[in-house]
This record gives structure tokens, C-alpha cells and sequence, in this order.
């Protein structure tokens, strides 16, 4: 233990004159409240960060070819989604949104094949209800897919690999 306290008593004795000023002195207050501001921002982006929630989003164009005339309120139709950029995982439960002319409608994603044609599409099984799809009932609308997974903060430490 002493013998550490010598060592470190004698590397501290062969530094400069200058480098003994340095260490000996406490650091101004401009550094000081400096480091402190620059640890609040950083603290502020992180908890910003962890409230923003996450949200990746799935657009292209949706087909819709016939639709079932049923006495119920929703129906299961089988559309043809055609994704721009990129394509989602699991799908099972998702909202979707098509966009018409007509208005915006709401359903919900049972399945989504796997399988595409050679346009691209895949088939999608979902959930409208059977008044609203009735309206764009042969034609191709835009959809959107807003999937929330987490928090930015979640998301940004899961792409650095800790």
C-alpha cells in the first residue's frame, strides 16, 4: 500500500512544473457549469428519446377486386397489397388504411401471404366493414400500415448492438 502511494508520489514529482500547476488546480467555473449543462442536455435527449414512441410505416397501393355482400356489419375480403419500400414481418392484427377518393377507411390485417405474383402483390385477408369497402369495390387505392414497436430510444440502442 505504501509502496503504491511512493510510486504514485514520484511519477507526479516527474512532471513539469506546468503539469503540476494544471492537476493542482481546480477547474474554472465556466468548465464546470459547461460539463454540467452539456450532461443536462444530453440527459434531456435521452428521456426524450424514450418517449417518443417508435413508429415504422408501410405504404403502396391496395387492390380491390369483389367484395362479398353480407348481412353483417364487417367483411373478410381478400385485397392485393402492393408494398413501395419495404415489407413488414408479422402483420397479424395491423390496421390498415385505404385511401380513396371517398374518404379514408379503416380495417384490420387477419393474414398476409408470404407468396408475391409477378407485380409484386401479396394477398392480404382483412376486416372492413361491408359499407365502406363496397365504395371502392374494383379499383386500386393507396393504404398505409402504422405499426408502433417500442420507443426511439429502444430502437436506436438495439441498432447499436448493446
Amino acid at each position: 500500500m505504501e509502496e503504491q502511494a511512493k510510486k504514485q508520489e514520484r511519477s507526479f514529482e516527474l512532471r513539469s512544473e506546468k503539469v503540476r500547476s494544471i492537476v493542482g488546480q481546480i477547474p474554472s467555473a465556466l468548465i464546470r457549469y459547461g460539463i454540467t449543462a452539456i450532461g443536462a442536455v444530453l440527459l434531456c435527449l435521452l428521456a426524450v428519446a424514450y418517449f417518443l414512441p417508435y413508429k415504422q410505416v408501410y405504404s403502396g397501393t391496395a387492390t380491390i377486386h369483389k367484395t362479398a355482400t353480407t348481412p353483417t356489419d364487417s367483411t373478410n375480403i381478400t385485397i392485393l397489397l402492393k408494398f413501395e419500400n419495404k415489407r413488414p414481418g408479422n402483420t397479424k392484427g395491423q390496421m390498415i388504411c385505404l385511401q380513396s377518393p371517398y374518404g379514408t377507411f379503416a380495417g384490420q390485417i387477419r393474414d398476409l401471404s408470404p407468396v408475391r405474383d409477378t407485380l409484386e402483390r401479396q394477398k392480404a385477408i382483412c376486416r372492413f366493414k361491408a359499407t365502406e369497402i363496397k365504395s371502392v369495390e374494383n379499383q386500386t387505392v393507396d393504404f398505409q400500415i402504422v405499426r408502433s414497436s417500442g420507443n426511439l430510444l429502444q430502437k436506436m440502442l438495439g441498432n447499436i448492438g448493446l
